[in-house]
């Protein structure tokens, strides 16, 4: 039970339903009684854990492409926290304690630039990855001189490979070099694009998954 002292315009002592009031170096407060928490470790908490883990991991990776990718995505959060909270919700698949990247529904950018509608990635010569696209320069905002991204990650073994300059649009390929210890390992490609004066960037475009060779 709660007392009002000196009167209703006075402090509270005690507890009325979820509200606790006292007094502390000769100031009277209200606050809310903590909410309590029976199992903080259920399955349900363990598994969102997990899923914000392994999306924090993989984009530690990357990091420096998920700022330019993610740049514009929202003005109330940084770019690594927005690409967080897209790739929590496309690009886990799995049943906890099993949880993993989805290749394919991985977002590494979001932007209004004209992406492409047309890119590959070929793994077929051992050590290089070679990403080819269509130049659609002069398509919506779209310019051939537009700067190019691109990710290949090995899902074996969450290793990753980036370059995020090194060729423009109008190129319409670009090169990498891959490690040979990924000879076999299923290899995943991306691509986005980035204006010149690095302000705008497009959508991330998933390019498939093959065995590198």
């Amino acid at each position: 039970m709660a007392k009002i002292k000196n009167g209703i315009l006075g402090g509270i002592s005690g507890t009325v339903g979820n509200v606790v009031g006292g007094r502390w170096r000769g100031i009277d407060y209200i606050r809310s009684k903590p909410t309590s928490v029976k199992n903080p470790n259920t399955e349900a908490q363990r598994n969102q854990r997990s899923r914000f883990r392994l999306v924090v991991q993989f984009l530690s990776k990357i990091k420096p492409l998920i700022t330019i990718g993610f740049k514009n995505g929202s003005r109330n959060r940084t770019a690594i926290n927005h690409a967080t909270s897209v790739n929590l919700r496309e690009a886990i698949t799995g049943t906890y304690p099993d949880l993993e990247i989805n290749p394919e529904a991985l977002i590494v950018a979001m932007g209004d630039l004209q992406g492409t509608s047309q890119a590959e990635v070929d793994l077929t010569t051992p050590g290089s990855a070679t990403i080819t696209w269509l130049n659609e320069s002069g398509v919506g905002n779209a310019s051939d001189q537009d700067g190019v991204m691109v990710l290949i990650y090995n899902s074996d073994k969450d290793e990753v490979i980036y370059k995020l300059n090194g060729a423009i649009r109008e190129d319409e390929s670009m090169q990498l070099v891959i490690p040979a210890s990924w000879s076999g390992d299923a290899v995943s490609g991306y691509i986005s694009f980035r204006s010149e004066t690095g302000r705008q960037v497009s959508d991330s475009l998933y390019l498939g998954t093959e065995n590198m060779a």
